[in-house]
């Protein structure tokens, strides 16, 4: 027997093969529960951005939608983020130094269990590098972490519980014409 996954939208297809030299073919659908545009690993739902943001308006930028800049806790799931997603590319993940405490502490609150850094990372050049980016290697294979000064544009990755829905903002309506806007001059 044989499965098959194929994403498709908001659902996943399941394909099951009985075997080779049978004619069933069994067809499922389950409905997957991150919105569309973030992608589902275990229990949490991931949004890889394409828009440069500093490091504190991409932590922003998910608080809005109920989440956090990505934190791992361990290498499977880091490994899941390393792969296409993040191929030759860098982008913030939600781990930060703390000056006041010393050490680094993740966005959501969760103790800082895994590390990856990079060669001779962390190394705070010129005393202003307090965020950590996620570098990955051209051909996606591997990954590690260099901290940078917070105020670079990069992308980022948020993360969710599965099952949350992120907030969409509220698109204001069209004006009618002949009718007043909320100006309340005619349009």
């Amino acid at each position: 027997m044989e499965l098959l996954v194929l994403p498709y939208g908001r659902f996943q297809i399941f394909i099951t093969f009985v075997d080779q030299h049978s004619t069933f073919l069994s067809l499922s659908l389950a409905h997957s529960q991150c919105r569309e545009g973030w992608r589902e690993y275990e229990s949490k739902c991931y949004f890889f951005s394409t828009d440069n943001k500093t490091w504190t308006e991409a932590n922003a930028y998910c608080a809005e939608q109920q989440g956090h800049l990505v934190s791992f806790h361990s290498e499977e799931e880091l490994s899941f983020l390393t792969g296409e997603q993040l191929k030759g590319s860098s982008k913030w993940i939600g781990l930060r130094h703390n000056p006041i405490e010393g050490g680094y502490s993740w966005s959501d609150g969760t103790p800082l269990s895994h590390t990856n850094w990079g060669h001779g990372e962390p190394n705070n050049h010129e005393d202003r590098e307090e965020c950590v980016e996620m570098v990955s290697s051209n051909n996606g294979t591997f990954s590690w972490w260099n901290d940078l000064n917070c105020d670079a544009h990069q992308d980022w990755i948020c993360i969710i519980s599965k099952g949350k829905t992120p907030i969409i903002p509220p698109v204001p309506p069209s004006p009618v014409p002949g009718k007043p806007s909320l100006q309340g001059k005619i349009v």
